[in-house]
């Protein structure tokens, strides 16, 4: 699959995986901090972004999905890159990690690690947001989210500081939410079977948001014994999507996290 990209830096390889219903532009903030150092690919997950439809026998589970990055990974010539990613980006993460296919892999709050009430939580706030955000024009949004107070009203729930980005981004952010494509409603009917990696072949590190609403960071005690060599840490200030919250952290994190090893 030609996955939608954005290709920008020199150094080690690093891909860069966004949540559900986001976009490789929720990267844009990290990617000039970064760029010096690292060979950047932001990444549109099959059936987000301007990436293609997934099948339409997509039944919502994560192993198409690293499946397509892999085969990405194939037709540019990557050889086991880094790979990063949040929130449903950093699951596929752990799981190509768990196939020894990339050289690391850093998960920014990653999706699976919940309880079944915190599955069920996690489905009626995505699903509610965008039976909200579905009937509000566009133009309106934009104008609600140019409000610092409404800003985060809307958006609580996913950054700890929603004042620090643009409205316009956030906008064009929250897009695939209020339209989103034919997998989400699949995905989200289909969380409880989100497969979770139980080895990591490859170094391992995870940053959770301090401040995480959607996904809590106690989740991480799960994490932890399900991936007990995996390198767990708090990020502090952040979210459920740091990169908004704080990009100087995240690009630091991700630069310790991608260092050359011997």
């Amino acid at each position: 699959m030609d996955l939608a990209h954005t290709r920008t830096g020199t150094g080690e390889p690093v891909l860069l995986l966004h949540g559900i219903t986001h976009r490789r532009q929720g990267w844009d903030l990290v990617v000039p901090l970064l760029a010096e150092d690292r060979e950047l690919w932001a990444l549109d997950l099959p059936d987000h972004g301007e990436s293609p439809d997934l099948p339409v026998e997509y039944t919502g589970d994560i192993a198409p999905l690293a499946d397509a990055v892999e085969a990405f990974c194939r037709a540019q010539g990557l050889d086991r890159p880094h790979v990063v990613g949040n929130s449903l980006g950093g699951l596929i993460a752990l799981e190509l990690a768990a196939r020894g296919t990339v050289r690391s892999a850093t998960a920014l709050s990653p999706a699976g690690f919940w309880s079944r009430l915190e599955r069920v939580y996690v489905r009626g706030v995505l699903g509610g947001a965008h039976a909200v955000l579905a009937v509000i024009p566009s133009a309106r949004l934009r104008r609600l989210l140019a409000t610092p107070v409404l800003r985060t009203l809307l958006l609580g729930v996913l950054l700890a500081h929603p004042s620090r980005v643009d409205p316009e981004q956030i906008t064009g952010d929250l897009h695939g939410l209020s339209h989103p494509r034919s997998s989400f409603a699949k995905m989200l009917a289909g969380l409880d079977r989100w497969t979770l990696p139980h080895r990591a072949a490859v170094p391992t590190t995870v940053g959770w948001g301090a401040r995480d609403f959607l996904l809590p960071r106690w989740q991480s005690k799960r994490l932890r014994r399900a991936l007990p060599d995996a390198a767990v840490y708090v990020l502090p200030g952040c979210g459920h999507v740091p990169m908004g919250d704080d990009p100087a952290l995240v690009a630091d994190f991700v630069l310790a996290a991608t260092r050359p090893r011997r």
